[in-house]
């Protein structure tokens, strides 16, 4: 689970996203110059719905590195890195 921060606008703009975020478990906070207005979350967060999701989003991961070949170092450590911070 993670947090996302947007602003008014961008929430209005992107609404179906943040919504998609949302069933994946992600927490939303909506601000307004600065200040927080509002959070949208999950109202039930299905554990084994978000290790299926989990699962699925590695599944799919591996299998796009499956399909490439002669992968370089730089490129397997690129992909092990996607998404940290």
């Amino acid at each position: 689970m993670s947090r996302i921060d947007v602003g008014a606008f961008e929430a209005k703009t992107h609404f179906s996203q943040l919504l998609k975020e949302v069933e994946q478990g992600n927490i939303v906070h909506v601000t307004r110059r600065g200040k927080p207005i509002a959070v949208i979350r999950p109202e039930e967060i299905d554990r084994e719905m978000a290790i299926a999701n989990a699962l699925e989003r590695i599944s799919a991961r591996r299998q796009e590195i499956h399909d490439r070949e002669h992968l370089t170092t730089k490129q397997i450590l690129n992909f092990r890195d996607h998404g940290r911070k």
